[in-house]
């Protein structure tokens, strides 16, 4: 007998102006052929995922790219102190900004007859304020004609923005209490869970479901929740659609998008970087601690992790992290070679400058580096690096 074909739920997590990562997300899934059944979604996660069910993703982009503060919320351009004063009065009365040029976006680019025939069930959560219990809403369960006041409603990420009546009842930010709603997906029917989790304020709820669930995050800060920037939103998108294709062993890399490497660069720097940092623990035992503690403080893997994917991620990491040092493009794919290449061409100072007893014993300050080394250790991983990749041809 044949294992029936999972049913697949996206779930799409709150956060404000971060939500453009879920764009990249959902491009990447296109081409990966990876096909949802259900989405359900908290917040941004709404109307994205509202999107993604009519099909719109190439609006939901384009919308993305251009959306700017003015096109979500009701502010005065360029207001005078008095009427910022005003302004900000009225926005304390009333209980937060209002969002009616975002509601008048929706007019445009939902149909709410589509979204309930359309093949993708969809569903959301909100937020009773008088009770802060949360309101799992799938499409049937949402009354005809009222879709677009319940994903306002599960948006307005109170106190910064109005609360949402619906029948008498003000609604607030699904995210508050289920800002991934992957409850809401499995009593849906999904057997399979993949969520996208773009660090939006409010609660993420233990995945108590029992099912197959994979969780998208980015190493990357994706900005403020409400500033809304075309240009943020670009770079959201590329982060999103490469750590999509990273989850599914299209490209490696730990923050980076790493393609193939196709003629063993990174296996000769691995070798080069560990004979470097072996010669530097020689003169100042223990100085491999603070390597290690510098991988652990941002987020990278140890070079021997446990799983299939660790010597290369492993080799990686300190190659990466050093890029990240020097703010070298996240948003762009690279080979190691290419990853190597642009950090040293993304300096003026060598960092390696910074640790000459260490690195070479040059002088008699080696106490001194040890302790600058311990302090801040990501420097003296982009130095080690910086001296490694010195020794090797880049072109």
């Amino acid at each position: 007998m044949q294992n029936a074909e999972p049913v697949r739920a996206l779930v799409l997590a709150g956060g404000g102006a971060k939500g453009s990562y879920q764009i990249g997300v959902w491009r990447a899934l296109q081409e990966l052929g990876w096909q949802p059944a259900i989405i359900t979604g908290a917040s941004v996660g709404t109307l994205n995922g509202c999107m993604f069910t009519l099909d719109k993703a190439r609006e939901a982009e384009e919308l993305w790219r251009s959306l700017e503060i003015h096109d979500v919320l009701e502010i005065p351009e360029t207001p005078s102190a008095e009427e910022r004063n005003r302004f900000l009065l009225d926005v304390i009365r009333r209980g937060g900004l209002d969002v009616e040029p975002l509601a008048e976006r929706l007019d445009d680019l939902i149909d709410e007859e589509a979204v309930r025939r359309a093949p993708i069930r969809f569903g959301l959560v909100m937020t009773e304020l008088s009770t802060m219990r949360s309101v799992q809403c799938p499409i049937e369960e949402i009354p005809p004609g009222r879709l677009k006041d319940y994903m306002l409603a599960s948006s307005a990420c109170f106190p910064a923005l109005r609360p949402r009546e619906i029948d008498g009842v003000k609604y607030i930010d699904g995210g508050w209490r289920d800002n991934m709603p992957l409850r809401l997906a499995a009593d849906m029917g999904a057997t399979e869970l993949l969520g996208v989790d773009i660090d939006g304020i409010g609660i993420v709820r233990p995945n108590n479901t029992g099912l197959p669930t994979r969780i998208l995050r980015s190493h990357w800060d994706l900005g403020p929740t409400l500033d809304f920037d075309p240009a943020r939103a670009a770079r959201n998108i590329a982060l999103g659609y490469f750590d999509t294709m990273r989850l599914f062993g299209r490209c490696g890399g730990t923050a980076y998008a790493i393609l193939p490497d196709q003629d063993g660069f990174l296996a000769r720097f691995a070798e080069t970087y560990q004979l470097r940092l072996a010669e530097v623990n020689a003169r100042a035992p223990g100085i491999d601690r603070v390597e290690r503690s510098a991988r652990q403080r941002a987020g990278y893997p140890p070079p021997f992790a446990p799983n299939p994917s660790a010597p290369t991620r492993g080799a990686l990491a300190p190659l990466e992290l050093a890029a990240e040092r020097l703010r070298v493009p996240e948003d762009l794919p690279y080979t190691p070679k290419l990853l190597a290449a642009t950090f040293m061409g993304s300096f003026d100072k060598d960092p390696a400058d910074r640790f000459p007893a260490l690195l070479s014993g040059k002088d008699s300050s080696l106490v001194a580096e040890r302790a600058m080394a311990a302090a801040v250790p990501e420097e003296f991983v982009t130095a080690l690096v910086s001296a490694a990749l010195a020794e090797m041809p880049l072109v």
